[in-house]
């Protein structure tokens, strides 16, 4: 499959993390999806290519990567502890896996791109996206830090999972 860019990218920035480090966010150029205000990566990096985005903006305290697929090739981007949040709390209010909503995220940033959801779908909009009523996103994601891509296995506990301590005889 063609890759779109190298080195992965944050998709979005929460409106907080940008108002702590630029005096002048561009409010206008804010999203509000499903009640969350986030700065898509776009409008920080207006003129750039994919492959240069990351030059400009890129996480110091990434979480994990991941990559998207789209009609033109895997969008790869990465994501910290306040990216998750959103994704996550996003993901349960709709109903939906986390890895569609980012897929939606990223059709809202990057409207030229055809991105396809977890069932290889084009994304359209947000309540178009594949329901999800199974496993707790939040304990496998968040918890157990899988990436978004993974998708839940019907048998992860509710609560993440356990330490597991190996020990000689």
């Amino acid at each position: 499959m063609t890759i779109l860019n190298k080195t992965p990218f944050p998709l979005f920035l929460t409106y907080e993390e940008v108002a702590a480090y630029l005096p002048d966010v561009p409010l206008d150029e804010t999203l509000d999806i499903g009640g969350h205000r986030i700065l898509p990566i776009r409008a920080l990096a207006p003129d750039l290519g994919y492959d240069e985005i990351h030059e400009a903006i890129h996480l110091t305290e990434r979480e994990n990567a991941d990559a998207l697929r789209t009609g033109d090739g895997e969008l790869r981007f990465e994501y910290a502890c306040t990216q998750l949040e959103v994704i996550l709390a996003l993901a349960e209010e709709q109903g939906v896996r986390a890895w569609d909503v980012v897929a939606y995220i990223a059709q809202q940033v990057f409207p030229e791109l055809t991105v396809l959801d977890s069932t290889k779908t084009p994304v359209t909009t947000l309540d178009a996206l594949p329901r999800h009523d199974g496993v707790d996103q939040r304990s496998f994601h968040g918890m157990s830090n899988f990436p978004l891509s993974v998708a839940p296995p019907a048998w992860f506990p509710k609560g993440g999972m356990p330490n597991v301590v190996f020990s000689g005889m």
